[in-house]
């Protein structure tokens, strides 16, 4: 039947985002003694929790939300990560179901795409491990996976290389322009090396895409910001989780994301200037791009 795969893509999904709240929890916790993927404990109490407690969704719904021990409200983080994971897989297998090796590429740069963006989103960090992990998978992919007319994934280690370079190069100039401007960093070098990881994802000109989504997003985020008054001009501004944001739309619903509404002219002039761009490299390194 056609809804079994969706069935176990979903199951999946929701324990990926099981693990997924376990690495943004205890990953950023400063208590190296504290295993990643020890004993499970209240977030609020400590107290150590039963297994049906620690299941994705029914433990928090078995609870209502409440720790059954400390009575304190649990975080909606947790129940809410699980079904965005478990939604964003069975979307992507919508796309990607007659290409098993490109879905399973595609769900795990998801899944830890996801995961940077809730750690940075709550702490303000990102953790070179991930990127670097994320990246050498990228670079296997592209060697692996062979040409891509139909542009799912980048279209061999040169384009991966490219996008990593403009990623990179694109992400230090912002670097160094906001600290000159702002005279405070604005960016963390986390955010340059996330650049280049989505580079080695995505390739290009798909990288450009990308970022151009995460700063849109990153802007509705901040002007959200300010409106509310939670934040000040100088404040920090996640741009980490936005620009993740950005890139799984793109893996799981491609360049329509981002050619939506007044977008789509800037986008057309985008895709006009990268593709000139990409065609000369082309010309000057023949088959190595």
């Amino acid at each position: 039947m056609v809804v079994i795969p969706y069935l176990l893509v979903v199951f999946v999904g929701l324990w990926v985002g099981w693990v997924a709240n376990i690495v943004a929890q205890r990953l950023p916790s400063k208590n190296l003694d504290k295993p990643l993927f020890g004993p499970l404990h209240c977030v609020r109490s400590g107290e150590r929790l039963r297994w049906y407690d620690t299941l994705p969704i029914f433990g928090y719904l078995s609870q209502r939300g409440v720790c059954r021990y400390c009575k304190k409200r649990l975080p909606l983080r947790f129940p809410l990560l699980e079904t965005a994971m478990a939604l964003s897989f069975a979307l992507t297998w919508s796309l990607y179901e007659k290409q098993p090796i490109t879905y399973g590429f595609n769900i795990f740069y998801i899944s830890v795409l996801i995961t940077i963006g809730v750690i940075d989103w709550k702490h303000r960090l990102i953790f070179p491990v991930m990127l670097y992990l994320t990246g050498l998978v990228a670079i296997v992919a592209s060697l692996v996976t062979g040409s891509h007319p139909d542009n799912l994934m980048p279209d061999g280690l040169g384009s991966s290389l490219l996008g990593a370079a403009f990623g990179g190069v694109v992400f230090y100039l912002i670097y160094w322009l906001a600290l000159a401007i702002y005279r405070i960093r604005a960016l963390g070098y986390g955010d340059v090396l996330l650049a280049i990881m989505i580079g080695l994802v995505l390739g290009f000109p798909r990288t450009a895409s990308a970022l151009f989504m995460g700063a849109i997003l990153g802007g509705f985020v901040a002007l959200a910001y300010l409106l509310v008054r939670r934040k000040k001009r100088r404040d920090f501004i996640p741009y980490g989780t936005t620009l993740c944001l950005g890139v799984v739309l793109i893996l799981m619903f491609g360049d329509t994301v981002w050619r939506w509404g007044p977008f789509l002219y800037v986008a057309d002039l985008l895709n006009l200037l990268f593709t000139i761009v990409f065609k000369l490299i082309n010309q000057l390194f023949g088959n190595y791009v």
